[in-house]
């Protein structure tokens, strides 16, 4: 070989040895990554653990516990970028700050049967008291409330009794299961029954010999029935007007029913119904009743008030607030049924003769309550005992505060058929 080509072939081979052993001395080139991959894998922090990030429409964003990613998740009332938080129920009749104390009380399962006095603050729940934290809420003009504190509510059973119109705050969901009533009960009111200048039902005049006219049901959410009128040879003794209806849609003060008139002025009168309150911040669920119903007696009571609040409702069961029916015109009231649990008018009492009226009907659903039926008996060729049928009592009022869209009814029914409204926030 000439010595040309020897130094070319020597130099080739110099060449591969220094590409596969990389020992000729050169410096080996720096690894460049990939594009967009110094991060790949990492947890290093990217925000403060669980701080408030911002608000994306009703979404609060925060960061995650750990600090390494970006978590949000949706406020059922709307996201408060200045408090950098979602925004929390503000229930009606002052109840915030009760609502608040909820969270802090323990879940209370009312068992199979279970009892509220709003007198006194007593809960007894199957046969043994429950200590349930509870306060006064003055009201203008209307009942005082007596403001039950749970941190959660499951109830089959529960009566409710007392003089105070009753409220139940929890923080989280309200089950109802069975009945749960604050209904009147004969002559003795629901809780909250609330008497004002209009919607007592008058009493039946007696001042005609022999002759006794009925009395007349009480109003609220719609008026009461009016007493029949009962008429012999002594002259005319007329019954008493149905009471008014009153109040308003809203519930706000929160408030019962309203009695019948009195018997004789004073006596037995059909009673009306209570004032229910249940709040959630998240929500409620009917599966069974809830009632505030009047009762029958003379004249019947009307039906009460229940104010439903939560951001969800959900209702499969019953809300009734009907009134009771009147009794039949008899020298002893012949009661007919109290409000009933369902949409169907109360039936009004038989009288005891053919010389009494038949009562008028509870008000229930959209039906209006009936009048008391008159009895003449003025032709009758002697004087007999006459006593005019009893009117029956109005319904009550029924709301329902949620966020848009938050009633789930399935099969539910409410009597009468409710208000409704988006429920406040704060």
């Amino acid at each position: 070989m000439n010595e040309a080509f020897m130094g070319s072939y020597m130099r080739i081979i110099l060449l591969v040895t220094c590409i596969l052993g990389e020992a000729c001395g050169f410096p080996r080139p720096v690894d460049v990554p990939a594009p967009d991959s110094g991060n790949a894998g990492s947890s290093a922090p990217v925000c403060s653990a669980n701080q408030f990030l911002r608000c994306t429409g009703d979404d609060l964003v925060r960061c995650n516990s750990d600090g390494t990613a970006e978590i949000s998740g949706r406020c059922a009332l709307g996201c408060n970028a200045t408090g950098e938080r979602c925004n929390d129920a503000n229930p009606s009749n002052g109840l915030a700050p009760y609502l608040d104390m909820a969270a802090g009380e323990p879940d209370l399962d009312l068992g199979t049967t279970a009892t509220f006095s709003t007198s006194d603050g007593t809960v007894v729940v199957d046969g043994r008291p429950v200590k349930v934290q509870s306060a006064l809420v003055a009201q203008a003009s209307a009942p005082t409330i007596l403001v039950f504190m749970v941190h959660s509510l499951v109830a089959h059973d529960v009566t409710v009794s007392g003089n105070n119109a009753f409220a139940l705050v929890s923080n989280g969901d309200v089950q109802i299961n069975g009945i749960f009533a604050a209904s009147a009960s004969s002559s003795v009111p629901g809780p909250g029954r609330f008497n004002d200048g209009t919607c007592m039902g008058g009493s039946g005049d007696t001042s005609v010999g022999q002759a006794s006219g009925g009395c007349g049901g009480g109003g609220f959410g719609s008026a009461g029935g009016k007493g029949g009128s009962a008429i012999n040879t002594n002259g005319t003794a007329p019954g008493g007007a149905g009471g008014s209806a009153t109040g308003n849609p809203v519930l706000v003060p929160l408030r019962g029913g309203c009695d019948s008139g009195r018997l004789g002025g004073t006596a037995g009168f059909g009673a009306g119904g209570g004032a229910i309150q249940l709040v959630s911040r998240t929500k409620i669920t009917v599966t069974g009743v809830v009632a505030a119903n009047g009762s029958s007696l003379a004249g019947g009571g009307s039906g009460g008030g229940i104010l439903l609040e939560a951001p969800l409702v959900s209702l499969s069961g019953s809300v009734v607030a009907n009134g009771g029916a009147g009794a039949g015109g008899c020298v002893f009231p012949q009661a007919g049924e109290d409000g009933r649990l369902d949409a169907t008018p109360a039936t009004g009492g038989d009288p005891c003769g053919s010389h009494g009226g038949q009562g008028g009907n509870g008000g229930a659903g959209n039906t209006g309550a009936g009048n008391g039926v008159s009895v003449n008996e003025a032709d009758a060729g002697m004087l007999v005992l006459v006593f005019g049928g009893y009117g029956g009592g109005g319904v009550g009022r029924i709301r329902v505060n949620t966020i848009p869209d938050g009633l789930n009814r399935t099969g539910g029914l409410f009597s009468p058929n409710p208000s409704t409204g988006t429920i406040a926030s704060r």
